[in-house]
């Protein structure tokens, strides 16, 4: 009876822990929606400086612009920081008070310097998936072609 249950815990336990890890590849248009939320989702658009923006907890909420049509596009949440000390990697630096264009800089998988206009591909737990709020917590930046 004690392996017979083992072996049931250690069964639900490896079914949770495979769950889905692998990231969806969505197009704009279907990522908010409180289907994907909590979900680690793939988007690929355009990274724009928002009209507005803020910046807490480590990271800044940056503008998202994908493929045509009217519908809610999440905002990109990139972390201000490295977890791997030294290291510039799916990140993006803090902007200074007064900051311009040109002092926004954006660091892909291989810490390549992202610029604004350039296509990326970002990789991330969707939160919110509402129309009211919708955000990717970036965990990998992509640039493409």
């Amino acid at each position: 009876m004690k392996i017979t249950t083992g072996l049931a815990i250690l069964s639900l336990v490896s079914a949770a822990s495979c769950g889905s890890e692998t990231p969806k590849l969505l197009p704009a248009s279907e990522l908010c929606n409180k289907v994907y939320k909590n979900e680690i989702v793939m988007c690929e658009g355009i990274v724009r400086l928002p009209d507005h923006f803020y910046s807490a907890g480590g990271s800044v909420t940056m503008a998202f612009e994908a493929p045509g049509g009217k519908y809610r596009i999440p905002a990109l949440k990139i972390k201000t920081y490295s977890e791997t000390k030294g290291e510039k990697k799916n990140m993006m630096d803090l902007l200074p008070s007064g900051y311009t264009e040109e002092d926004v800089r954006i660091y892909d998988q291989n810490g390549q310097l992202v610029k604004l206009g350039d296509k990326i591909r970002v990789t991330g737990e969707l939160l919110g998936g509402l129309d009211d709020w919708c955000d990717i917590e970036v965990s990998k930046i992509e640039k493409i072609k």
